[in-house]
């Protein structure tokens, strides 16, 4: 790969007296595409979450034995941590800044999110009443269950959703925002969707995008060694995802509990190579392979749904409700919002992130520096 690669830059290197032209310095999103594609995202993440919830726990030795699983349509969503944590993110960077201090998510913490939140999550939130102020809530000598569980893999795809083809920038939020609860492979693993998320406005390939968070990973990162074995084996049996997740319960499943973050992120990876793009197909695999399912269906749907967008979901997906209810968070936030306002409120932190990062907007377009 690495002599590929050489040729490939062997032509630039010649033309190197040349300066590179603006264009071939960033690339364009349709200010209206973007929109839409962080609706579709949001939507499918409400969808995949609510069905997701009955089915967490239940598959551990085997994989769901049939071939679906019920998809759910609400009147209203009611999520769990899945979401809410994130709706609150969304109300901190709106309140304090794109850039707010650990004091800050500290407060916002302790305002906000006190219900219908488990293992490393209610660790962290315990630590703040104990005194500490994040990264120290996350960190393995006072929460060490975060050295291990799933915990911020699973509430930090917002990140890439506001960092659309900038998926340093994506990387870094999502660790500064990840080390509230965790510090071991679930850090790794939230760098990793958001990397992701943040490619996936610009390509709809699944496998190229595993392929370029995997490369973006330092040599030894264990989660970029577990995409690596589970693409390995995606390859090895290309239509046999309940062998893949043989392989991945006898590899992988061998932490304390099925919350853990190793498995349910190789999972998540298995998802969405079989899934192959289709919606349906990767979420109903997400949550056959069971261990924290909803979890795994709400991160892959949520990619997904950033590539297809909002128009082009599925029309059960796309005509579900749009009313979003806050069962579980507490202090003087709204209890009720919209899907379609949420998504234009994360739309607007992603103008700001864009144009933070050197981008500009140049009428209906963002214009997007390459990193």
């Amino acid at each position: 790969m690495v002599a590929v690669a050489g040729l490939l830059l062997a032509p630039v290197l010649l033309l190197g007296c040349a300066s590179p032209s603006s264009a071939e310095r960033s690339r364009s999103l349709d200010v209206a595409v973007y929109e839409d594609k962080v609706r579709g995202s949001w939507q499918a993440t409400m969808f995949a979450n609510f069905s997701g919830l009955d089915l967490q726990g239940i598959w551990l030795a085997e994989p769901g034995p049939t071939d679906s699983i019920p998809l759910l349509t609400p009147d209203q969503w009611s999520t769990d941590d899945d979401t809410h944590i994130e709706w609150v993110d969304l109300h901190m960077l709106e309140t304090h800044g794109l850039d707010p201090t650990y004091e800050q998510i500290r407060d916002e913490w302790v305002d906000h999110l006190n219900n219908d939140i488990w293992v490393s999550n209610r660790r962290a939130r315990d630590l703040m009443d104990e005194g500490l102020v994040p990264p120290a809530t996350g960190d393995a000598e006072h929460n060490r269950v975060g050295s291990w569980s799933i915990g911020a893999q699973l509430q930090t795809e917002l990140f890439g959703m506001i960092a659309p083809g900038l998926p340093d920038e994506a990387r870094s939020r999502a660790k500064y925002f990840a080390m509230v609860t965790n510090s071991g492979p679930a850090v790794e693993a939230s760098q990793f969707y958001a990397h992701m998320y943040a490619e996936a406005f610009f390509e709809s390939d699944v496998d190229w995008l595993i392929d370029r968070a995997i490369r973006a990973e330092p040599n030894d990162s264990e989660i970029g060694a577990i995409a690596r074995q589970v693409r390995s084996w995606h390859q090895e049996n290309p239509t046999d995802w309940r062998t893949t997740r043989r392989n991945i319960r006898d590899r992988y499943d061998t932490d304390p509990d099925w919350w853990a973050s190793r498995v349910n992120f190789a999972a998540t990876i298995m998802a969405l190579l079989y899934g192959d793009g289709d919606l349906e197909q990767t979420m109903t695999i997400a949550g056959l392979a069971g261990w924290d399912a909803d979890n795994n269906m709400t991160t892959s749907s949520g990619l997904v749904g950033v590539i297809v967008g909002y128009e082009n979901l599925p029309p059960l997906f796309r005509d579900s409700t749009d009313i979003y209810f806050n069962q579980d968070v507490t202090g003087d936030l709204p209890q009720f919002d919209s899907v379609s306002n949420i998504a234009a409120r994360t739309a607007a932190l992603g103008a700001e992130v864009i144009v933070g990062a050197g981008g500009t907007r140049d009428g209906d377009r963002y214009v997007l520096p390459l990193e």
